[in-house]
């Protein structure tokens, strides 16, 4: 009788880790906190901005539009990095003045030294992606891709208004050509060219995932259909 409610406590167990196995994983990686993920983000979409600023051929709209959007994140970087201290009970009082030095270099126009600041930065609160990268791709999560781009990112994102500052950017552009950790921070971050974009995406873990999956290996030009 033990011996038999021993094989039946074995096969209940193994049960419940095939469905956990199968389930995969769960939306919000447990490996990195809300906060810090929140600030992770901004740090790789700032150093992102900021690389942008300094090549060549960007048109002065559009660069003034992504000044702007610099100069307000930089505003809140310092609560967000509070946060995340706060989340993962360190003690840094190096980071608030980085994050001072950060500030001055940009007000200053200084973008190369604005970049090294923001590449240590970056360096020590990297964003957790090893649930998102590398991107596997499946039929299944490539559907699930394109349904989400075709509902929620194609009207702004196919024919884009170039005439506005921070007008929406093609993302299987950016997918192929972008850093795979900057574009997928600015997928978190909710693809937006307004402030705080970390703290309001709605979107799942897995559903990032399908929209990595998509634009990294889906059509660029879906049918309209």
């Amino acid at each position: 009788m033990r011996h038999a409610f021993k094989e039946m406590r074995v096969g209940a167990i193994a049960a419940v880790m095939s469905l956990l196995l199968i389930a995969g994983p769960r939306t919000g990686h447990c490996a990195q906190d809300e906060q810090n993920r929140r600030f992770a983000v901004e740090l790789a979409v700032l150093a992102g901005d900021v690389r942008l600023l300094r090549q060549s051929g960007l048109p002065e709209t559009h660069r003034r539009g992504l000044s702007d959007r610099v100069a307000s994140a930089l505003g809140f970087i310092g609560l967000l990095g509070r946060e995340a201290l706060q989340a993962s009970k360190r003690h840094d009082p190096e980071l608030s003045e980085e994050i001072a030095r950060l500030r001055l270099c940009f007000a200053a126009g200084d973008l190369a030294g604005s970049a090294v600041i923001l590449g240590r930065l970056v360096k020590r609160f990297p964003l957790d992606t090893r649930s998102f990268l590398p991107v596997t791709t499946i039929p299944a999560r490539l559907a699930r891709g394109r349904e989400l781009y075709e509902s929620t990112c194609r009207a702004c994102h196919i024919a884009p208004d170039t005439r506005r500052r921070n007008p929406a950017r093609d993302l299987f552009q950016d997918a192929r050509t972008m850093p795979a950790r900057e574009f997928l921070a600015r997928l978190i971050g909710g693809v937006r060219g307004v402030p705080q974009t970390g703290l309001e995406n709605p979107l799942s873990d897995e559903d990032l995932r399908a929209l990595l999956a998509w634009f990294m290996h889906g059509r660029d030009k879906p049918s309209s259909g």
